[in-house]
């Protein structure tokens, strides 16, 4: 869900475990807000795509409604909320997390879908956790030195949701968690190069200090024509890193027994080298100009994750 200012008190009553707004509101309602909240919200890849099980769709749709949420709460710029606000928010989450075991009338859309998926999943909170500690992360946001720096952040905003995902198709093992790692720090890492243009007018500045250092630009010196060639080597550099967390990840389909989920994992992984090909293509242009895939890359995605 997209919050315009008419809409604030919608937003703030999603964070209470009991809302009037939405009365006695039953699970099959709850899920299907956590699906139209989870589309409303642009992603590079498929989110719950027809590709799966309609069973284990609604089941995802309710953890991404969540993370969404939350990331709502760090990053919307409509809000005008202080950054004290916005992790007071994320600590409500959390608080609500934790209390869902114990409580057992929920009229929260997405905490009702979500603690009947963790219910009938048997899902851990930790990877919830994690999640909510990386936007925590993002409110009060600090430049990654070394790529060492980007790893550790993904392990928080990234990680968990692959982790969630295999754990609701009972594939979860250390084996597959490790490949699901390396494909979602791999989309992470290509959703900074992708919003490049919006995050470092926002003062967010994904590229670490060391390649900064590196290809001897900075912050404000690559936006300067002069410097074209050296911030397009330095992009370069990042893209082909982050290809290669994707391309290893990809491996994540030898070891899992469920077809369905084979194929989420194909048009996932297709999805995040396409648009960092559409980062490489605009160079300099990505400073300016935000990359999406088209219609036509989309079809291209979904036909070829079947081979």
């Amino acid at each position: 869900m997209k919050f315009a200012k008419n809409s604030f008190d919608v937003f703030y009553e999603l964070l209470e475990l009991n809302s009037q707004r939405f009365g006695n509101i039953d699970l099959f309602d709850a899920y299907k807000y956590c699906e139209e909240f989870t589309k409303q919200h642009y992603e590079n890849f498929p989110v719950a795509s027809l590709l799966l099980p309609k069973v284990e769709r609604r089941f995802i749709y309710s953890i991404y409604s969540f993370a969404r949420f939350a990331d709502d709460i760090a990053d919307l710029t409509v809000l005008q909320l202080s950054n004290p606000e916005r992790i007071s928010m994320l600590e409500q989450l959390e608080k609500n997390l934790v209390e869902l075991k114990n409580i057992e009338h929920i009229s929260n859309p997405i905490f009702l879908a979500l603690k009947d998926t963790i219910d009938k999943k048997e899902l851990p909170l930790d990877p919830f956790l994690r999640l909510l500690q990386a936007f925590k992360m993002d409110v009060n946001f600090v430049q990654p030195k070394t790529w060492g720096d980007l790893e550790y952040y993904c392990s928080f905003s990234a990680n968990p949701v692959g982790e969630l995902v295999l754990r609701i198709f009972n594939e979860n093992n250390d084996k597959t968690i490790m490949f699901s790692n390396y494909i979602c720090t791999g989309l992470q890492l290509a959703n900074f190069w992708q919003d490049l243009s919006v995050d470092l007018k926002r003062g967010r500045v994904y590229i670490p200090e060391e390649f900064f250092i590196k290809y001897k630009i900075d912050a404000q010196t690559i936006f300067e024509a002069q410097n074209r060639n050296k911030f397009e080597l330095c992009l370069r550099d990042l893209v082909e890193k982050t290809r290669g967390y994707l391309f290893d990840g990809w491996k994540l389909v030898w070891h899992l027994k469920s077809q369905r989920l084979r194929y989420e994992i194909n048009a996932t992984v297709l999805g995040g080298l396409r648009v960092l090909s559409k980062v490489e293509k605009l160079g300099f242009l990505v400073l300016h100009k935000r990359p999406k895939l088209s219609i036509f890359d989309f079809v291209y995605v979904f036909v070829n994750a079947f081979f």
